[in-house]
């Protein structure tokens, strides 16, 4: 229940101090599990609290955006998969490790989105989504991304990811002689 106008979130605090010399040893996957408990129960209080919202500490898992957060959230009910929001998280953060960790403003972050949207959709985890990328019918955006319309990425686009389906592997022709 912390956040807010309460104490600060323990995921926050293990999260920053991840590396350093005050690294608590805490499992941060242990904290999201645990964060994810109170952001639902949290929902049978929300009758007797104020407007505020709570917070929680995932976002260094996904690294999600805050403006794409509340998008995404939105999309994926709009798509049937409200009931699935953990899943799209963590499609978010291998979508978005598939793709190379790139930086996440708009329209990249909706990029990732798109993929883990559909990684979702389809089952796919990021081995399956590069393996079978040149057979997939990929998002738009995925693509124009792939293609550089958005940019390029620092670290260059991701291989294979990017030629898969950028050069699909080619359908068999028959010639039929009548």
């Amino acid at each position: 229940m912390s956040g807010l106008t309460s104490q600060p979130n323990l995921g926050a605090i293990v999260n920053s101090l991840a590396g350093t010399a005050l690294d608590t040893g805490i499992s941060q996957a242990g904290l999201l599990r645990l964060s994810n408990y109170w952001e639902a129960t949290r929902e049978l209080y929300a009758p007797f609290e104020s407007n505020m919202r709570y917070s929680s500490s995932d976002v260094y898992y996904h690294e999600m955006p805050g403006g794409q957060y509340t998008n995404l959230k939105f999309q994926a009910a709009s798509l049937g998969l409200g009931d699935s929001w953990g899943k799209v998280q963590q499609a978010y953060a291998a979508a978005n490790r598939a793709l190379g960790d790139i930086v996440k403003v708009t329209p990249s972050s909706k990029v990732v989105g798109d993929l883990a949207q559909f990684m979702v959709q389809n089952d796919l985890n990021e081995h399956t989504l590069v393996e079978r990328a040149s057979e997939l019918s990929l998002p738009g955006s995925v693509v124009e991304f792939m293609q550089g319309y958005i940019g390029q990425p620092p670290a260059g686009f991701p291989e294979p990811l990017r030629s898969r389906p950028l050069n699909p592997t080619p359908t068999r022709t028959i010639t039929l002689d009548c």
